[in-house]
């Protein structure tokens, strides 16, 4: 394992940003401390050609005008909160809105920009970053003064992503990794020619403005369980399709029956990779909006979006007592 650390940038305020390289046999890894973003991750196809599979910028100053959230770690909490209304027990937060009246990824100044404290480390055949920050009460709105720590563990063909929010009060947490992975190799096609299999059980059906309202057992746009070809289900003469700009922006509540979660493959490339996580949902996008539709595909691992009032039954308040902490697995061949 080969660990390089290097300037990146510099905020307007000044502050460092960092670039931490990690490099073995299967994976060069490139994380910045802006935002935790995953920059780059090369992987061999079937040639054993290393290519990037993951959209990325080059400069720090494309990152800070990205409204996409490239590779980012995505919160306070990951998707849209209805109204940008926070409910925690007899409280309501009014939060700043950022996606048609919503709250969408902890608002336009979310953990995705702030600037984070990073260790990085080689430990045996494991390459460690350790990245911290501490948000303050009500900032973006949200309640709370909470130490977050994300760790990246690079070992071998496995990447596992760490999450940890103490809360000096009542909050709710909700953070995931907002990577668009394409496995053709420095973005040569769009996602339309691989294969996914999602394990689930149900999916969020939602309305014109992306939150979920029910949960359906069958989709009339992807079978779940089997692998489909991405390049049909955008196809599909589905209202769900449609709603969303033309592909996936959906929750999947994952059955918990399979060994992984997700499975993404591409033929042509002979890249394959899979996902397994500790949280219940992957919310997969396919990059319905980016400048180049369909470039990428999200599997973000969370909790149920907008849970407070789509499903208030599994809410989960964090504080003194309650550590937040989620895990989430990639394995890359």
């Amino acid at each position: 394992m080969i660990l390089k650390v290097s300037e990146f940038g510099k905020t307007d305020d000044g502050q460092e940003v960092l670039l931490y390289n990690f490099q073995n046999e299967f994976i060069e890894l490139e994380i910045i401390s802006y935002g935790g973003i995953i920059k780059s991750l090369k992987t061999a196809d079937k040639n054993r050609k290393f290519e990037n599979i993951v959209l990325g910028y080059e400069t720090l100053k494309e990152y800070k005008k990205d409204d996409c959230y490239l590779g980012a770690i995505t919160g306070r909490v990951a998707g849209r909160i209805k109204d940008g209304l926070l409910k925690i027990k007899n409280d309501v937060y009014s939060l700043e809105k950022n996606n048609s009246g919503n709250n969408l990824h902890g608002g336009p100044v979310g953990l995705n920009s702030r600037v984070w404290k990073g260790h990085a480390e080689v430990v045996g055949e494991k390459g460690i970053l350790t990245l911290t920050y501490k948000s303050l009460h009500l900032e973006s709105g949200f309640p709370g003064e909470v130490d977050f720590k994300v760790q990246y563990t690079l070992e071998k063909n496995r990447l596992e992503i760490d999450y940890l929010g103490e809360s000096d009060r009542d909050t709710y947490i909700n953070l995931t990794n907002h990577s668009y992975f394409n496995l053709s190799g420095d973005a040569k096609r769009d996602i339309r020619g691989s294969d996914v299999k999602i394990n689930a059980s149900a999916y969020g059906v939602v309305d014109e403005r992306t939150l979920p309202i029910s949960l359906d057992k069958t989709a009339d746009f992807i079978k779940f369980n089997c692998f489909e070809n991405l390049g049909e289900v955008l196809e599909k003469d589905s209202s769900q399709i449609a709603v969303v700009g033309g592909g996936l922006d959906h929750p999947f509540e994952m059955s918990k029956e399979y060994e992984y979660d997700i499975e993404f493959k591409d033929e042509i490339s002979g890249r394959s990779m899979k996902v397994k996580s500790s949280e219940p949902v992957a919310v997969i996008y396919t990059g319905n909006y980016l400048d180049k539709k369909h470039n990428g595909i999200c599997f973000e691992m969370q909790d149920y979006p907008d849970v407070i009032n789509f499903l208030p039954e599994k809410v989960k308040i964090y504080n003194k007592n309650m550590v937040y902490k989620t895990k989430t697995i990639f394995i890359f061949n």
